[in-house]
């Protein structure tokens, strides 16, 4: 076995942190959600960050819990970064 590859093995698994970055949903006129507008917010946050290190994992639509109905109210970003 290589030198370099044991030290690795000995190391363990990487451990990593996460960063959570809520978009709410940007509302236009007639209370309805502007069109691509809140995507577009999405990937800028996902540029500003890969550039802060950060490498984007997942988005996801979490739906209301405080009416219990399927309505997207905003995304959540989420990044990962190696400690």
């Amino acid at each position: 076995m290589k030198p370099d590859m044991e030290s690795e093995r000995r190391a363990g698994p990487a451990r990593y942190e996460y960063k959570f970055v809520e978009v709410p949903v940007k509302i236009g006129a007639g209370f309805r959600a502007a069109s691509g507008e809140t995507f577009e917010e999405c990937k800028k946050i996902i540029v500003s960050e890969a550039e802060n290190g950060w490498r984007f994992k997942q988005i996801v639509t979490p739906f209301s819990e405080k009416i219990h109905v399927y309505g997207v109210m905003g995304y959540q970003i989420i990044f990962e970064k190696e400690l």
